[in-house]
């Protein structure tokens, strides 16, 4: 599925191990299950940068993944 940017998208499953520069500048790590909005798409090389943001708007994570490190449904 092609997403677009600003898409509301969950996190279905994380291909990759995190690290603790992962967590260097945010407040928790990715889980799956997490609901994200797509603020970036990248074409060279290819990926999504994604935010997580808590229910006032304070952003929790905010991480770029190549397409093949993550699955992501469309949230409607």
């Amino acid at each position: 599925m092609k997403f677009a940017q600003y898409d509301v998208v969950r996190l279905v499953a994380i291909r990759r191990p995190l690290t603790e520069s992962d967590d260097a500048f945010n407040l928790c790590r990715p889980v799956v299950g997490d609901v994200v909005t797509i603020v970036e798409i990248y074409s060279t090389p290819p990926g999504y940068e994604l935010e997580c943001s808590d229910g006032s708007g304070t952003t929790q994570w905010l991480m770029a993944f190549a397409p093949n490190e993550i699955e992501l449904e469309l949230v409607k």
